[in-house]
């Protein structure tokens, strides 16, 4: 703060001290400067901070890709060779939009075989039991209902000397506990129409509404009919299957 002397109305002289400006004063502008600095590095930490996040959560989906991958690969072994019961933990997306989040999965592998229809061959190679959180599936015959879980039935079908026609797409489930379930045609597959001497593979798929554990069934009662193209006066052939599952009990 400087002084200034000046001399007043009646001649005698005094000293005044003058305020310099705000702008003038050198702490200040280091104080302001220490604050830009402050920030400056606060923000670059912080930009850092969420840099490494950003990262770290990237790395944690493309493991998980790798992870689902794997699950997929020995599931697929898994059922090809031997019973399983594994953590899958997979997200699946239903024809409608529905995401299914599948939390365990177990399968069962089967024997059975039916040829005395006509020379065609029926054969049921592997049953998959899956758990999942619960979703929402409209049922053709009972709406909208909350389902916990899948059941799916890989197949084979033969046709003998003539053509015929599987409506598994019409296919009905019974558990060992009393469920009774359709088909989901929609997101399963179907043999349908098949020609004489071919033979065709499909996956039926269920929607099981009440189910808590993969080995919770001992046993499933698979139901659907069969008939020739060609011949008018044939009438409809129900295969009517048990398939025990407890291999691994």
């Amino acid at each position: 703060m400087s002084k200034k002397v000046i001399k007043g109305e009646d001649g005698k002289e005094y000293v005044v001290k003058e305020h310099k400006k705000w702008y003038k004063h050198w702490s200040l502008w280091i104080v302001f400067i220490v604050l830009v600095l402050i920030f400056v590095g606060g923000y670059m930490t912080y930009s850092n901070y969420q840099y490494q996040q950003d990262y770290k959560a990237t790395r944690k989906y493309e493991a998980s890709d790798h992870e689902d991958d794997s699950n997929s690969s020995e599931s697929s072994s898994d059922t090809n060779n031997s019973d399983s019961s594994t953590g899958s933990d997979k997200k699946v997306e239903l024809s409608d939009g529905t995401e299914v989040h599948i939390t365990n999965s177990q399968s069962f592998s089967t024997n059975y075989g039916d040829n005395t229809y006509r020379g065609s061959d029926l054969e049921f190679t592997s049953v998959t039991v899956g758990t999942t959180h619960p979703f929402v599936y409209n049922d053709i015959d009972n709406g909208n209902t909350k389902e916990h879980g899948y059941i799916a039935i890989s197949e084979k079908y033969t046709a003998g000397s003539e053509d015929m026609t599987l409506f598994d797409d019409q296919a009905v489930l019974n558990t060992s506990d009393g469920q009774q379930i359709n088909v989901d045609s929609d997101d399963g597959q179907s043999i349908d129409d098949i020609n004489s001497g071919a033979t065709k593979k499909a996956t039926l798929l269920f929607m099981v509404p009440n189910l808590k554990k993969t080995d919770q069934f001992s046993s499933i009662r698979l139901k659907m009919d069969a008939e020739p193209q060609n011949d008018d006066s044939s009438s409809l052939h129900t295969y009517d299957v048990t398939i025990p599952l407890n291999a691994n009990k």
